[in-house]
């Protein structure tokens, strides 16, 4: 399987730049790690992540894939913000229950890393 990006300096449609999510219509999103404290339960755990989604993930219209390393991006077309980054940063640095919070900047989200 090639996932190697498409390469910036070939010239396309503004349909195919669209489709192809590059130029600029390149959709940004973060990485995010953070770890919960030792001593809780699976259940434990498990309610804290979903109040996360709710509360910091879908109340902003982001999507999450992961668990405690992840990636978040906005939900349909477009790219996360400097204030989507610092809002979800600081929801994850103010729970009781997790520990050593890491939040990457903005990032080409389909072919990792950064294209203009």
């Amino acid at each position: 399987m090639n996932n190697k990006p498409p390469s910036p300096n070939t010239r396309r449609s503004r349909r195919l730049r669209k489709k192809l999510r590059i130029g600029e219509f390149v959709e940004e999103g973060f990485g995010i790690h953070f770890r919960f404290k030792s001593g809780l339960t699976d259940d434990e755990q498990l309610a804290v992540l979903m109040q996360f989604i709710r509360e910091a993930i879908e109340a902003r219209g982001l999507l999450f894939g992961g668990g405690e390393t992840a990636f978040v991006t906005k939900a349909g077309r477009g790219s996360t913000t400097g204030e989507d980054r610092q809002a979800v940063g600081a929801w994850l640095r103010s729970c009781a229950a997790v520990e050593q919070v890491s939040v990457g900047e903005n990032e080409d989200a389909w072919h990792g890393g950064s294209e203009s």
